[in-house]
């Protein structure tokens, strides 16, 4: 018979698990580590400060006005103008403010003006500085123009005066340059009426040119009391119905 093996005679005792040794001391900090480095060292200060330049050149914007309004803009000649109210706007914060060589808050956006007596045209400045002393300059304007005029009829010789002038259609203009549009019936005719100062305006009725006359020069004088002389022109034609005018 086979004879059986003790394996257990033969390999001895199982021994314990070995145990895990001790941790070994932690080494000391290498080259890459910013132990010891100061803002204050030299180098270190000089690359930083040099950043945070280039960086604000970048985000700097100079100062801009971005709007400057008045509530007036155009008035007839012989007005007086008597309250202004100004509006403006930057793209950022100034850092001085003048309206006009007066300093001003710089926080403010508007500003009413009571009491000026503007007879004449007048421009208000607005200039502003900014942090770098970078400047800005924006203004607005109050212009006092007389009338252009323009409508139909059937008047000649002395009914030509102000109260026909008055009945026709007006515009505020510095230039003789108009282009209307109206509709003169049977027996009525154009009429354009503008300051001589202006200069002599060349007509097209229906893209040729001519067709109007100068019917008389007299002073006229304006609902705000304001005369100066005035040069009317008459179409060379009555009822010419529906019909566009080009004075350049």
């Amino acid at each position: 018979m086979a004879r059986e093996v003790d394996l257990g005679s033969i390999m001895g005792p199982a021994g314990p698990k070995g145990e895990k040794g001790e941790k070994g001391e932690k080494g000391e900090p290498g080259a890459t580590t910013a132990n010891g480095v100061s803002y204050k060292d030299s180098n270190v200060e000089k690359a930083l400060d040099e950043l945070t330049k280039r960086m604000d050149d970048v985000q700097y914007t100079p100062i801009q006005i971005t709007s400057f309004t008045n509530n007036v803009n155009t008035v007839e000649m012989g007005s007086t103008v008597n309250t202004v109210v100004l509006n403006w706007a930057y793209n950022k914060k100034p850092k001085t403010a003048n309206l006009d060589g007066a300093s001003i808050d710089v926080n403010l956006k508007t500003k009413t003006i009571e009491g000026v007596g503007i007879k004449s045209n007048k421009t208000y400045t607005l200039a502003v500085t900014d942090d770098r002393d970078a400047k800005a300059t924006k203004t607005t304007d109050i212009s006092f123009l007389n009338g252009v005029y323009y409508g139909v009829g059937n008047a000649v010789g002395d009914g030509i005066n102000d109260a026909f002038i008055k009945g026709l259609t007006k515009a505020l203009s510095g230039n003789k340059a108009k282009t209307f549009t109206v509709n003169a019936e049977q027996g009525q005719y154009i009429y354009y009426a503008l300051p001589k100062r202006l200069g002599t305006p060349v007509f097209f009725v229906g893209g040729f040119e001519g067709g109007f006359a100068l019917e008389k020069t007299f002073n006229y004088t304006n609902p705000s009391g304001y005369a100066e002389a005035y040069d009317v022109y008459k179409s060379t034609n009555a009822g010419l119905g529906n019909t566009k005018v080009e004075a350049k």
